[in-house]
């Protein structure tokens, strides 16, 4: 597929109630939308959203629609979650968890539906591309996140450890797009600012570039054939993490990190559980060591083990304490 260009520029920005009714319109007449949030401290507590951006597939680039969602209520808002909670709609997102967690927390309850998350495409596409489980590609990809001389010395507690990538970098990775430096001016925009009115044009085509971003990526996806029948409800698990229970914070560093949680691309099944206390996710002894498994207390599954083990190497200079 020839590389396509990043810059987006084709966009509607709706801070009214009259502005937001045509828009709803069209929007309800697309079988699939592109959708990304923005705000500050996104899904946090003490955070909040600003923009929600929805585009329609079009040739080239997505129409792309940014809905103020400082200026208007959430009543006003209603036509657009009414799409977003639509299963007959599909809701093509990346890494889709604070967008998600922000409409729940922030506005009443609202849970997507009818989700696709590329960011879970990109990671099971890995295993297309001959990238599997184990293997030294998937164990490379989690340095420097994590030391390489950690991974290499426990590698086979590492085998179902993910590193998640960013949207850009799955653009690159996978050769989508052209003129990926136009994205520098994201650098130029700061995240502090996104609950501040008036909105700099800086910050519109900052939400703008992801809509195209998410847009030429599905596209590569579905050509590629990345797009299989369990995305669907592989998503939903995926961006419905942190909806339960009291709205996460900041500091939850075993909930906000750049590892796959674990169980979530894995088929469900009917299994004995055990409670990883740090998570706070029951999960099947697969996604626990030998000994951690068995422990009552100080129970911790790979991933939260993996995760405990950077932020000792971070306190400690990138040295993990010799026991």
């Amino acid at each position: 597929m020839p590389k396509k260009h990043l810059s987006n520029t084709n966009f509607t920005f709706c801070d009214t109630v009259q502005s937001l009714s045509a828009v709803a319109a069209s929007l309800r007449s697309s079988p699939t939308l592109f959708l990304d949030c923005e705000g500050h401290d996104l899904g946090l507590a003490g955070g909040g959203l600003s923009l929600i951006s929805l585009g329609t597939p079009t040739p080239n680039q997505p129409r792309t629609y940014l809905i103020d969602a400082v200026a208007l209520r959430t009543s006003d808002l209603r036509s657009i979650f009414d799409i977003l909670e639509s299963p007959q709609v599909q809701k093509v997102v990346f890494d889709g968890r604070m967008d998600q967690t922000a409409l729940f927390y922030d506005h009443g309850g609202i849970c997507l539906q009818n989700v696709v998350d590329l960011q879970l495409a990109d990671i099971k596409s890995r295993v297309l591309r001959g990238e599997n489980e184990g293997s030294l590609e998937q164990l490379m990809r989690l340095s420097p996140y994590l030391l390489q001389s950690e991974v290499q010395k426990n590698p086979q507690l590492y085998h179902k450890v993910q590193k998640l990538p960013g949207l850009e970098q799955t653009v690159r990775e996978h050769g989508v797009a052209a003129g990926v430096e136009e994205l520098t001016i994201k650098g130029r925009f700061k995240h502090t600012s996104w609950l501040r009115r008036p909105l700099p044009q800086t910050a519109l085509i900052y939400a703008a570039n992801d809509i195209a971003l998410i847009a030429h990526l599905w596209e590569e996806f579905v050509d590629q054939g990345y797009i299989d029948g369990k995305l669907a409800e592989q998503s939903l698990r995926y961006v419905r993490l942190w909806t339960a229970g009291p709205q996460i914070n900041a500091s939850h560093r075993y909930k906000l990190h750049a590892l796959l949680p674990l169980e979530i691309l894995e088929d469900t099944a009917v299994e004995r559980t055990k409670l990883c206390p740090l998570c706070e996710r029951l999960l099947p002894q697969r996604c626990f060591s030998v000994t951690s498994w068995t422990r009552d207390v100080s129970r911790k599954c790979l991933v939260c083990r993996a995760i405990g083990i950077r932020t000792i190497q971070q306190n400690t200079g990138g040295h993990r304490p010799v026991k």
